[in-house]
């Protein structure tokens, strides 16, 4: 099976051909730092030969010497197709189960799940409904 290129940092995957305009909403929402100046801090891979790879294969094809980054990015069709931009976020400990997470919000999933500063299930249970992170809740709130 080929291998995903090694990196100091998370991967951000496009796993969906097509819809160029989506791709690039997506590239550069994760890009732009938040009001506080975090951003997510992920290499881009876009290539045809990751379309239409499942998530078991991404997670199969990180390289087993690799730094130590715990969570991978896929873009799908509805990642490309929303609004939101919700990326798939891959857990690469544990293969805990996949949850999504708006683009304006990866740098928070990204930054805290690498420096182990937060669980996974911290974000995986902060979804919504639709199973999509976006941001954590004010516990006020619930």
């Amino acid at each position: 099976m080929k291998q995903l290129p090694k990196s100091d940092t998370s991967l951000l995957v496009r796993v969906s051909e097509g819809d160029d305009a989506g791709w690039a909403r997506l590239k550069a929402a994760v890009a732009r730092e938040n009001s506080d100046g975090f951003r997510a801090y992920v290499d881009i891979i876009d290539s045809a030969e990751w379309h239409r790879a499942s998530f078991e294969q991404l997670r199969a094809a990180v390289p087993l010497n690799s730094n130590g980054a715990s969570v991978l990015f896929a873009a799908d069709r509805t990642s490309l197709s929303s609004e939101e931009l919700p990326v798939v976020v891959i857990d690469l400990l544990q293969a805990r189960p996949e949850f999504r997470c708006v683009a304006s919000q990866l740098w928070a999933v990204e930054n805290n799940l690498n420096i182990s500063n937060m669980d996974w299930e911290e974000f995986s249970h902060s979804t919504d409904a639709d199973g999509i992170y976006r941001g954590l809740r004010d516990p006020q709130s619930l």
